[in-house]
């Protein structure tokens, strides 16, 4: 059994949902939790099942999406069970509709709850997980952000967010801290915007969210060493998402037509390479070896 006994960690969004169920199985399994989200009473009621169960959680309802904030909550959670070792960025809104018909008030604010929300979290946690040499954090993506057509600004808050992850794990690894992130597929209050009734009846059908709970627990595990990864995980299937660089073409007198005559050779997938972080990527090697 995956143990998380004398750690803390604060979930937000955790009224509900994917943070509700995440909360709760964290809890269930020894960890002292903060559960963060503005709804008073769905934060009270996860708190209460959570105490009920003979676990430890608190309330804290501080809205993310500003530095002010974060700190805030990760003084709550200070105050209740001490440092911090696992922050589970969930919390996020979205607004959906085709590019261009999304209201400036609407944009502003997806950014600051899906984007800028988890990256002041990560920064207010982050001295004391150095200063400890331990730290588990795990951030909420989307495959939204690989492009739907009717996302508006959650899309590209949660391909943010792709670059948030990785950017930070390789920051993190020497310090023992973890940083990997989730697009995850499962029946949650988000999903009471999206415009076709069909799909939201087949998410609740086939996607629980305690499913996703399951990845996220173990992505924030000490047993968990992989670093500045994205997964997709949702009804029981778990899946490794990565960026694939083609083999392309190298042309040391490149005109715009020799890029027009060798598009289906550049778009090729046949003998490329994933791409982890941006060291990985091939191309200033080539060019410096012709």
């Amino acid at each position: 059994m995956i143990d998380f006994s004398g750690q803390g960690a604060i979930v937000t969004g955790a009224g509900s949902g994917i943070g509700r169920e995440t909360a709760l199985l964290l809890a269930s399994r020894g960890a002292k939790v903060l559960v963060n989200d503005p709804a008073r009473e769905m934060a009270q009621a996860v708190v209460d099942e959570i105490r009920a169960a003979g676990g430890a959680a608190a309330a804290e309802l501080t809205p993310v999406g500003s530095v002010d904030a974060a700190k805030r909550i990760v003084r709550a959670a200070a105050d209740f069970f001490g440092p911090v070792d696992i922050l589970i960025n969930n919390a996020g809104i979205s607004r959906p509709g085709p590019f261009g018909q999304d209201s400036d008030a609407d944009i502003e604010r997806v950014f600051q709850v899906n984007l800028l929300g988890p990256y002041a979290l990560m920064r207010a946690v982050w001295p004391g997980m150095v200063e400890r040499g331990y730290g588990r954090i795990l951030n909420t993506s989307s495959g939204a952000a690989l492009g739907s057509g009717i996302s508006g600004a959650y899309a590209p808050s949660k391909s943010g967010i792709i670059g948030l992850t990785k950017d930070a794990a390789i920051s993190g690894k020497p310090h023992g801290i973890r940083i990997n992130a989730i697009m995850p597929t499962a029946h949650t209050s988000l999903l009471e915007n999206h415009p076709d009734r069909d799909f939201r009846r087949w998410i609740e059908i086939n996607f629980p969210a305690s499913l996703v709970a399951a990845t996220s627990v173990f992505l924030t595990s000490r047993e968990c060493d992989v670093t500045g990864e994205v997964f997709s995980t949702g009804g029981g299937l778990v899946q490794r998402v990565a960026f694939y660089e083609t083999a392309g073409i190298l042309d040391k007198e490149l005109t715009p037509e020799a890029v027009r005559d060798n598009m289906e050779r550049i778009c090729a997938t046949e003998g490329g390479t994933v791409i982890t972080r941006q060291s990985d990527r091939r191309g200033a090697s080539r060019l410096s070896r012709s």
